[in-house]
């Protein structure tokens, strides 16, 4: 069967390539640096080997394909990008990566099945900007020809994608990239080969990549040979060093994927490979670079552990590793003591409530270093938290409207103080009813902090305390510079208790499974 399925695929390339005339001696090109169809970016490099590359705009540094993600890696010096392309409903290129939104955005629905009016009210959970358009992308790029992006095709032969549609598509992609990307900037990369034959349709000079799940085979480099592809991808471990000068001998430039750690770019290295995919792209250069992190500030709750619990001992242990190559401290939302008593005694430093409060426990020795007590105008407070109460109809609840804490923190439950646990838990999982009201909220109280926080509330403090800037005295204050920080969380979308530290810029990991935090952290074990 498989035989017979490649037979079919060689005869299929073959036939694109005679009828749409593409002499395979433009392969065999001398200048291949000129043409559109060999790109010259994508033998750019990242210190002395293959270049990294953002894979989604570096989703576990940012975001999953969000338009300030590629912003994000570019500033930081990240020259590589990959970025996943559909068609919406009414024909607009828009950027997605699953066949749903549900995963990645607070909306439900087939990728395909969305307007992009309906995408337009969407907003990417990690940072709560809008799904880009392949537009939006190209832009973030304007002005610039440093850089190699892999504009991968999610557009597979099928119910929607028919093949006048897939045609529709082709057409439209390879006509925006032209009209926004320099030439030797970009390829189009796609696992599909039907979805391959139909871009060289469209363009006998569009520059196209094959995309292998598992190992790089010579059968993989054969079809992309019949492609006039320009290069290939494929897994960095299980393809061979052989496979990859064979590709180069043909005219390929090869990428290898994934690349979570410096250990892995220098296996693709060895290798010879041209690119490399990774989810920390910022991180990754930095290391390749031979730029030092010195200190790693962590949240608790969603990033080390479930909300509430002790971490699980994987976890502690993937954090005793992380002490020994850096100084490690917890910054959180809650109290000193809860967050030492929730760890399980563990030994380290604290900068707790947004930075009201410092404790010291790295030596076993639990104790309150600072303190901060604020007065806030409760009367203010009561008035304006009444008048939301009314308007967004939150007048019935549970115990006392407002909580004031003896720090100056003010929390706002809309549920009240009392209110059961299965009520908080059910009333806003997915926080879109705090998201709606927070733009009116943060106008109002925009002398300070606010925050949407737990499951039912909104949490409030003095402008100057939130996790970016206590993470930042606190490193200053113990010999720390801002390039030296990584931050661990888990909650960076706007209103998020962690946002502030994506929005003023520090570098962080995005942490969207608690249970992943070993594997999330490898890049800095490495």
């Amino acid at each position: 069967m498989k035989k017979k399925l490649l037979a079919k695929l060689f005869v299929f390339g073959a036939l694109t390539a005679t009828i749409l005339g593409c002499c395979f001696n433009a392969c065999d090109s001398k200048d291949k640096t000129s043409s559109r169809l060999f790109p010259r970016n994508a033998t750019l490099k990242s210190g002395d080997g293959p270049l990294v590359q953002a894979h989604r705009g570096g989703l576990r540094e940012y975001d999953d394909n969000a338009a300030g993600g590629f912003k994000w890696c570019l500033e930081r010096g990240v020259r590589g990008f990959e970025v996943d392309i559909r068609l919406t409903k009414d024909g607009h290129l828009i950027v997605m990566h699953d066949s749903t939104v549900d995963r990645t955005t607070d909306g439900t629905g087939k990728a395909e099945d969305l307007t992009l009016e309906q995408y337009r009210n969407l907003r990417l959970n990690a940072c709560s900007e809008t799904v880009p358009t392949a537009e939006d992308i190209f832009n973030v790029f304007k002005g610039r020809d440093d850089f190699f992006i892999e504009l991968e095709m999610k557009a597979y032969p099928g119910k929607f994608y028919t093949d006048e549609v897939l045609e529709e598509y082709c057409r439209k992609l390879n006509a925006a990239a032209k009209a926004s990307l320099p030439d030797g900037t970009y390829a189009f990369t796609c696992f599909n080969t039907k979805t391959l034959a139909t871009m060289r349709k469209v363009s006998s000079d569009a520059p196209l990549g094959l995309i292998i799940a598992g190992p790089l085979k010579e059968k993989h480099i054969a079809i992309a040979k019949q492609l006039n592809c320009c290069s290939v991808a494929a897994n960095v471990y299980s393809s061979e060093k052989a496979m990859v000068e064979r590709a180069h001998n043909e005219g390929l430039s090869v990428c290898l994927f994934m690349a979570q750690t410096k250990s892995d770019w220098e296996v693709a290295k060895e290798k010879r490979a041209d690119r490399v995919t990774s989810d920390v792209p910022v991180l990754l250069t930095q290391a390749i670079a031979g730029k030092k992190k010195k200190l790693i500030a962590i949240d608790l709750d969603a990033t080390l552990s479930q909300h509430r619990t002790k971490p699980p001992e994987e976890n502690l242990n993937a954090l005793k590793k992380l002490e020994k190559k850096y100084k490690c401290i917890m910054v959180g939302a809650g109290n000193a003591q809860r967050i030492y008593k929730q760890m399980g005694n563990y030994p380290i430093d604290i900068v707790a409530n947004y930075g009201m409060q410092i404790a010291e426990a790295s030596d076993g020795n639990f104790r309150i270093v600072k303190a901060v007590t604020n007065d806030v105008d409760r009367g203010f407070f009561t008035k304006e938290c009444d008048y939301l109460r009314k308007k967004y109809g939150y007048t019935q609840y549970t115990g006392k409207s407002i909580e004031f804490h003896a720090s100056g923190m003010v929390t706002f439950g809309l549920l009240g103080t009392s209110a059961q646990a299965e009520q908080k838990v059910s009333f806003d999982p997915d926080r879109k009813k705090r998201r709606a009201m927070y733009p009116e909220v943060l106008k109002i109280f925009k002398d300070y902090s606010c925050y949407i926080g737990g499951s039912t509330s909104f949490d409030f403090a003095g402008i100057e305390y939130n996790k970016y800037d206590a993470t930042l005295k606190w490193a200053n204050e113990h010999g720390f510079s801002l390039d030296e920080i990584v931050f661990i969380g888990d909650d960076f979308a706007d209103g998020g208790g962690d946002s502030h530290v994506r929005i003023k810029g520090m570098d962080h990991i995005v942490i969207t499974d608690y249970r992943a935090f070993p594997y999330a952290i490898k890049v800095l074990l490495d």
